[in-house]
């Protein structure tokens, strides 16, 4: 807006007023300032209007939002999506939790939300680890009178942190009985990760708050349907412990039970057991284990025999086991024997995974062959059992194979077991994950030629050699392991119209026709990666077209492949890349550690 003003033109410029014009300047300026109160008046004004009209708008399209319009059961099962799996960290049991978030929308929200009790039925519970150290007190822990307790309060400040953390137990427990009365008559998710301070010095009795929560989550054991438990105590005697309660649960106590996932873990005096002198539980008498509906375990390692555990094996689908610790079995390890005669016990499995010890001595009877008709997917990790162990084996559905051999990788016999299972297994495979190096290079050569129907392949490796056990000294000569070089990715890639006589792919079989993830490490070769990729994403091929690529470079980055692809005209639509280099180290030598000061640069 213009206003009109008699020194227009002198205005912006170096010009200085006579002594004459001076105060006729100043009427001009305090006259528009006179008139700014009433233009700032009338803006507000204007901007009042402004935000109830804004208001009004957003208010009155609320009420034509879609999600208003859901039905109840519609919008229920939106809010049963909203959940994540148990084991997601954003499903543990706080104020932020998903199910609380949804109450704290709107009054149907909120009514909704708590008339779902699916919403509410799974129970994810991390509760802090406890101090480990001093006296602990409060009105669990402690049998002195008033006046000493705070006078120890007074003297010793962590007495604070040991009461800081049986009120925050206190808090878990209160939000607990939430969840389990919000829940109704659902079956229930339990998981409970959780370390025991046990009986320590200066104290005689454990603490109750933690037993307290246990014995809340135990009292609806009838409603469980799957249950983890990660628990960590301190000694082998379960009666001084706050978990008893799990232990001295009977099958009849957890008649929902489907799925249990159950890993204990002890610090404990080696010399000491059980009163009846059981190894610390699971053990014989975890009546947990005998659970009549109980179709997937997984054990973590464990101190009894296996054999001796209540478990109904002839219904389970799904088992992992990891072995036994041999503190109370030192003569015993699960081995090739122990697993074909777990396995005997087992005809229903659809999913197995092992940790096995290494291969016994050739002489060992194996005992009668194993069939098991349904299992699809098996894992063996720790040592790779040879061809004596396969040929008692019959999985004509067996269709993922994984076999994790991380202590030493690079035997030769490790190759040849390695090899015997894809010789054998090889062709009905549709997904494999092995350590590269349990090869030499001629034999992943000869195990690529074994796997025409893989779609997903993965290569993992051991970590480098500082974490591999190496071979006794007396022990042969092995040879080196395999790598994934430029040939193996050529090898993987079609040919094209291009490829000349000198092309060796041209006159070899593409590998794995029917290819769609792979994962790798590489120590190079990122031309051919990405040759390999353009070319098993072409439209017009008899080949499949990769959805997942993730490789792990060993060198240095020095092309920028889903740029490269892009600019080839590749199509890139649903495909996964995810390439990791090592870090460029700095020539500039750096700093001591004890300096104060970070180099930025």
């Amino acid at each position: 807006m213009f206003i009109p003003t008699p020194f227009e033109e002198h205005l912006d410029t170096n010009y200085v007023p006579p002594d004459s014009e001076v105060p006729h300047i100043r009427i001009l300026i305090q006259e528009n300032k006179d008139a700014l109160p009433q233009l700032e008046a009338q803006i507000q004004a204007l901007e009042a209007v402004r935000t109830a009209r804004l208001s009004f708008i957003h208010r009155h399209t609320a009420l034509l939002s879609p999600i208003k319009r859901l039905p109840d059961d519609l919008l229920c099962t939106l809010f049963l999506a909203a959940l994540g799996h148990p084991s997601d960290s954003s499903m543990k049991m706080s104020n932020k939790h998903p199910a609380v978030v949804l109450t704290h929308v709107c009054a149907r929200w909120r009514y909704l939300a708590l008339d779902t009790p699916r919403l509410w039925s799974s129970l994810t519970i991390h509760p802090p680890a406890p101090p480990n150290y001093g006296l602990f007190v409060g009105n669990s822990w402690t049998t002195d009178d008033s006046n000493s307790l705070r006078s120890a309060q007074l003297e010793n400040p962590r007495i604070e942190v040991a009461l800081r953390w049986e009120k925050e137990l206190d808090s878990i427990i209160r939000m607990v009985g939430i969840w389990l009365q919000r829940s109704k008559g659902c079956d229930l998710s339990i998981r409970l990760q959780a370390s025991d301070p046990g009986p320590q010095a200066a104290m005689q009795l454990p603490t109750t708050v933690l037993a307290s929560l246990v014995d809340l989550l135990c009292n609806s054991s009838s409603r469980w349907e799957e249950a983890t438990f990660m628990l960590k105590y301190v000694c082998s005697e379960i009666i001084h412990s706050s978990f008893r309660r799990i232990f001295e649960l009977k099958a009849e106590d957890v008649p929902r039970v489907r799925r249990l996932n159950l890993t204990t873990s002890f610090v404990m005096m080696p010399s000491r057991c059980d009163m009846d002198g059981l190894p610390p539980p699971p053990n014989q008498n975890t009546g947990l284990l005998g659970a009549p509906q109980l179709l997937c375990l997984s054990l973590g390692g464990i101190f009894a025999d296996l054999n001796t555990l209540p478990v109904r094996w002839g219904q389970l689908t799904n088992l992992r086991f990891d072995g036994y610790i041999d503190f109370f079995l030192p003569t015993k390890a699960f081995g090739c024997v122990e697993a074909l005669a777990l396995l005997r016990l087992c005809p229903q499995l659809v999913t197995c995974n092992l940790d096995l010890a290494p291969n016994p001595p050739t002489d060992v009877d194996l005992g009668r062959p194993v069939s098991l008709v349904h299992l699809k997917s098996l894992t063996l990790r720790y040592s790779i059992p040879d061809q004596d162990f396969i040929s008692r084996l019959s999985f004509p559905s067996l269709k993922s194979l994984s076999l994790l051999n991380y202590l030493h990788p690079i035997a030769t016999r490790a190759s040849n077991a390695m090899e015997a299972w894809l010789q054998t297994f090889g062709h009905q495979l549709t997904d494999l994950r092995v350590t590269v190096k349990n090869l030499t290079q001629t034999g992943l050569v000869r195990s690529m030629d074994l796997l025409p129907n893989i779609v997903s392949l993965k290569f993992d490796h051991p970590g480098g050699s500082p974490y591999s056990i190496k071979p006794h000294p007396n022990a042969p000569e092995e040879k080196e392991p395999a790598v994934i070089d430029r040939e193996f990715l050529r090898r993987l890639t079609p040919p094209s119209g291009e490829d000349n006589e000198e092309g060796a792919t041209s006159k070899k079989p593409v590998w794995c026709p029917k290819l769609e993830e792979i994962e790798l490490l590489t120590c190079g070769g990122e031309e051919e990666l990405i040759q390999f990729i353009a070319r098993r994403r072409k439209l017009k091929t008899s080949l499949a077209r990769l959805r997942k690529v993730t490789v792990r470079f060993k060198t240095l980055q020095e092309i920028d492949i889903a740029r490269a692809l892009w600019d080839d005209g590749v199509d890139t639509s649903g495909l996964t890349l995810k390439m990791t280099y090592p870090l460029r180290i700095s020539l500039r030598s750096k700093r001591s550690y004890s300096s104060s000061e970070d180099d930025f640069e």
